[in-house]
């Protein structure tokens, strides 16, 4: 058994399981009411408690399962490797599904021998971020019961993963009503063993100004071009305004080595506009970012 399959068993063990009050109850109850009955013979009396055994282990598999579905590397000796570079596997799953109510959220599991320092930032953050949209969930699920629907999903993907750099995208839609969606970013750069956010790429502050503006002026230019979009820039008449981005906002590097800026739905637009992104090419930055960024692609 190799190092990240024992990193996965130990991973296993200290996973929380989170059970909704109603299964708890619905799980007592089942228990109290298996009385076990007075018999005249040993063999006979292990009837009640082989039938009790059996009653609870079909309550877990028909009713709890459903609700909770901790699902680690079905064989972890031969775990699903999405990279060769770094590992990522899903290491749970929440799954719920009732008439009125669904959540399927994936947690992966970032492991990266030469940086693990690095990547039980991402790991820690993940597990916080999925433990409070569960808890949320549930909450919701006693709460509203039948008078209303919503459901939650979280999946990820691997967007980059070199010798010099990774980026893993978290995304969590969430179905209220109307849909949300919104994603979180996170990349190591394995050159330094560090993880990397915005503010880290570049020289100087003034940043963050350089690629509002640089956004602001591609928002224009598509209204420009097309009527119907619709952005909230320019003390618009909803109120709304895209001021600027912040030292962590969302970010990732395309094929070409540019910064694409991603948006949230809602963030700086109608719902309609879905969740944008804005290219900001190498020419239009180099002179503010850091050489080894400008150049980590090639």
């Amino acid at each position: 058994m190799n190092k990240f399959d024992k990193k996965l068993r130990k991973k296993a063990t200290e996973e929380k399981i989170i059970i909704p009050k109603n299964v708890n109850t619905a799980i007592e109850n089942t228990l109290n009411s298996l009385s076990e009955k007075s018999i005249k013979t040993k063999r006979i009396k292990l009837l009640p408690r082989i039938t009790a055994v059996a009653a609870c282990f079909l309550f877990f598999m028909l009713f709890v399962m459903p609700n909770v579905s901790v699902t680690y590397a079905q064989s972890l000796e031969n775990v699903p490797i999405l990279s060769d570079i770094i590992k990522v596997v899903t290491i749970r799953n929440y799954f719920y599904s009732d008439d009125y109510h669904e959540m399927d959220v994936n947690i992966p599991m970032v492991d990266d021998n030469e940086n693990p320092d690095a990547a039980e930032n991402i790991n820690n953050d993940i597990s916080e971020l999925a433990e409070r949209i569960v808890k949320e969930f549930y909450q919701e699920v006693e709460e509203i019961g039948n008078e209303g629907h919503g459901s939650v999903y979280v999946d990820y993907d691997v967007i980059t993963n070199t010798e010099n750099w990774f980026t893993l995208k978290l995304t969590v839609t969430s179905v209220r009503g109307s849909g949300s969606v919104y994603f979180k970013y996170y990349h190591i750069d394995r050159t330094t063993g560090k993880n990397v956010y915005l503010s880290d790429l570049f020289k100087s502050t003034d940043y963050n100004s350089i690629i509002t503006e640089n956004i602001k002026k591609q928002m224009r230019q598509q209204i420009k071009e097309d009527s119907n979009l619709t952005y909230w820039i320019d003390n618009n008449a909803l109120g709304y305004d895209f001021v600027e981005i912040n030292d962590k906002h969302n970010y990732y590097f395309n094929d070409n080595g540019d910064l694409v800026i991603p948006f949230d739905k809602y963030e700086i637009a109608p719902g309609y506009m879905g969740h944008p992104e804005f290219v900001i090419e190498k020419k239009e930055i180099n002179e503010i970012m850091k050489d080894k960024y400008l150049n980590i692609f090639k």
